[in-house]
């Protein structure tokens, strides 16, 4: 059952508030599905199967925010991929705006954002196959969005941290999701009329252990070597002693922050 909201939101842009959901991404496709108009935000206050990347659990409690947009789909796959740099760029534009600090908001490589070093959001791009046999583009492209506000995991695969734990801060989804879907349209519109090399530009101006060493994990082996780069599809750059690596998906680690 939808809620009422006074959440302003770009001209264009539809909401759909629900209480609690399973997640709203599922909402997004179930939207999707039954014909909705795209571009399209889905938010709940709680979610009761909220998911990560590689379908990890999301913790969702409530004051944080949990939102999806349902995008028409532009271009191939590996062009709709690029939206989850859009998406962090325009997360961590809010987080910093937020706490009032260019650079202690990043980006971390492939689309998580963080506040201090800790991880603050989590960014899980999906799509809905065409219609059309044989397509390759994307009927539907979902963005879905957490933000951690109130509170954030003890045990997680990377450190976490929240707006009220790092800044002291009292932000509900309700104002996140404002600031955010007004961020998300800039950035989008950024993309759209300028291609991915400005998106790629800027976030690697905002890029967490650029020219550092990094240790990506992937299924069958993990190595270390310097971040140097993304390609041009949003692959991660990465010199090893072996060689010049790009990866196209995977767990990055960072040496902790000195204090």
């Amino acid at each position: 059952m939808t809620i009422k909201t006074h959440i302003s939101m770009p001209e264009g842009y539809g909401l759909q508030a629900f209480d609690v959901l399973d997640s709203t991404n599922e909402e997004a496709k179930r939207q999707a599905t039954a014909g909705a108009t795209p571009p399209l935000w889905i938010m709940a206050r709680e979610q009761s199967s909220g998911r990560g990347r590689r379908g990890r659990e999301w913790v969702s409690e409530r004051g944080n925010l949990f939102c999806s947009l349902l995008l028409k789909g532009e271009g191939d796959v590996v062009t709709s991929s690029q939206l989850s740099f859009v998406a962090a760029l325009a997360v961590r534009d809010v987080v910093a705006d937020l706490v009032q600090s260019d650079s202690r908001a990043r980006c971390k490589w492939p689309n998580d954002v963080l506040l201090d070093g800790r991880k603050v959001s989590g960014i899980l791009l999906e799509s809905q196959a065409a219609a059309a046999k044989g397509s390759s583009v994307p009927e539907f492209v979902i963005i879905g969005i957490g933000v951690n506000l109130a509170s954030h995991p003890q045990k997680a695969l990377y450190p976490a941290t929240s707006l009220n734990m790092a800044a002291g801060m009292n932000v509900t989804s309700e104002q996140a999701l404002e600031l955010l879907a007004s961020s998300m349209a800039y950035w989008i519109g950024r993309w759209k009329g300028d291609g991915f090399s400005v998106i790629r530009t800027a976030w690697l101006d905002k890029a967490e252990g650029l020219g550092q060493n990094i240790t990506v994990r992937l299924p069958q082996e993990e190595f270390t070597g310097r971040f140097i780069d993304l390609d041009v599809t949003g692959g991660l750059k990465v010199e090893t002693d072996t060689g010049q690596r790009i990866i196209t998906a995977g767990d990055v680690f960072f040496a902790p922050r000195s204090s």
